[in-house]
């Protein structure tokens, strides 16, 4: 089929760039993590009330200053699902603390950010999301913290 209108052939070419650039995008869009995106935490609980202090471990943990950011995992019950969550310790008030998650199966599309504030004390938890994995695939987090003017994080866990 031979088609005579060069407006026709001008469209068809143009729906192709559309398609390429569509495809270039969504490829992108799944290898790197999505710069200044509106995380949420997402579901989450309060791992003060829902996780007994028996049943908590620590991951990575860092310093800043005099500050120190830790990964926390741990479930209710032997048995029980876990969650994962982000504290901070000698820490200054206003000091943000944050737990970074994604689900790490090729795509950002599965990410969120619980965050913190110091209000007195010098010890803040964020709140605790689910760990959740399958065949290939787990949830990571990393805990970040800023102290001092100094912005860093924790290894991922797990």
């Amino acid at each position: 089929m031979v088609i005579k209108s060069r407006g026709m052939v001008a469209a068809m070419a143009g729906v192709a760039v559309l398609a390429a650039a569509s495809a270039a995008t969504a490829t992108a869009a799944q290898s790197a993590r999505p710069v200044g995106a509106a995380a949420s935490c997402g579901t989450s609980i309060d791992p003060n009330t829902r996780i007994p202090g028996g049943r908590r471990h620590t991951g990575p943990t860092l310093r800043i200053g005099g500050a120190t950011v830790k990964v926390r995992y741990g479930n209710a019950k032997q048995g029980a699902p876990y969650y994962v969550w982000a504290a901070v310790s000698g820490a200054s008030k206003g000091d943000p603390v944050a737990l970074e998650w994604d689900v790490d199966y090729g795509s950002w599309a599965d990410f969120g950010v619980c965050s913190a504030t110091v209000h007195s004390g010098g010890t803040q938890n964020t709140r605790a999301v689910k760990y959740v994995h399958g065949k290939g695939w787990h949830l990571e987090a990393q805990a970040c913290g800023r102290h001092a003017g100094h912005r860093a994080c924790t290894a991922y866990w797990p």
